[in-house]
C-alpha cells in the first residue's frame, strides 16, 4: 500500500505547484485601468496652456488655449483669434470672426478631449502639450 501513496503524494504536490504557478502568473500582470474621465474645471485644467487637434470636416483643426483666456484656432491655413471662459462644466468660446458664442460641456480622458454640444453630440480631439503650432 505504501508503494501507491508516495506516487500519489508526489502527483498532488506537482499539481499544487502548477496551480500556484498559474495563479501567480494570472495575478502578476493586472489589466491596465481605463483613464479616469474628468469634467468641468478638472478637465479644463488638462487643456489650458495646451493645444488640441482633430478633424473639422476634411480640414485639420488645431486650437491653443492660453491661461489668460485667449484662444487661437487654425483650420487648414486660416487662423482665428478669440476668448474662452469656463462656467461650471461648460466652456464657452467667442471668436472675432463669429457672431455668436459657442458653449460645450467637456470631458477629458487621458489625452483625449471631448466637446459635447447642446444637442448631446460629441466631438473628440487629441490634446497636444504646449503650443506646437506657435499659435
Amino acid at each position: 500500500m505504501r508503494k501507491f501513496l508516495l506516487p500519489l503524494a508526489i502527483a498532488a504536490m506537482i499539481s499544487l505547484g502548477a496551480s500556484a504557478q498559474s495563479l501567480a502568473q494570472e495575478s502578476a500582470a493586472p489589466a491596465p485601468a481605463p483613464a479616469a474621465k474628468l469634467i468641468g474645471i478638472a478637465a479644463w485644467s488638462q487643456v489650458v496652456g495646451n493645444s488640441i487637434t482633430g478633424k473639422e470636416g476634411n480640414k485639420t483643426l488645431t486650437e491653443y488655449y492660453a491661461a489668460d483666456g485667449t484662444a487661437k484656432s487654425m483650420t487648414g491655413n486660416e487662423i482665428s483669434k478669440g476668448t474662452w471662459v469656463l462656467v461650471g462644466e461648460t466652456i464657452c468660446f467667442k471668436y472675432t470672426d463669429d457672431n455668436k458664442m459657442e458653449c460645450y460641456k467637456l470631458e477629458v480622458a487621458g489625452n483625449t478631449l471631448t466637446y459635447i454640444d447642446e444637442k448631446g453630440s460629441g466631438t473628440r480631439y487629441e490634446i497636444l502639450k504646449g503650443n506646437p503650432k506657435g499659435l
